[in-house]
């Protein structure tokens, strides 16, 4: 009976070696996580600020946008070609700002 005792003992002592590994191999992966999910949580708020960042400025372009339409259809029409070409470059070139800043 003594040497039976002494097996299961030997085989309780290595399940628990064992366990005690598995554990501390867990806790490292736990760990692991723990740090990249704490890395893209940081990305993702960086991304967000960006993103802020881009609606302020397309909410401005908007805005400058309206203005020189505005102030197209305020001035009166002029005869000169010139002027009228130099304005829809302008407007164009607001336009191409906004779809830069929406894609």
């Amino acid at each position: 009976m003594t040497s039976e005792l002494k097996s299961l003992i030997e085989q309780i002592g290595a399940k628990s070696r064992q366990l005690h590994q598995s554990l501390v191999t867990e806790r490292e992966r736990v760990r692991s996580m723990t740090d990249e999910i704490n890395r893209l949580n940081s990305e993702i708020s960086g991304y967000q600020n960006q993103k802020k960042a881009m609606e302020d400025e397309l909410q401005s372009l908007r805005t400058e946008l309206d203005q020189a339409r505005k102030q197209v259809q305020a001035q009166p029409v002029s005869t000169n070609g010139v002027e009228i070409d130099v304005l829809v470059k302008e407007i164009d070139f607001c336009i191409q700002q906004l779809k830069i800043a929406n894609e």
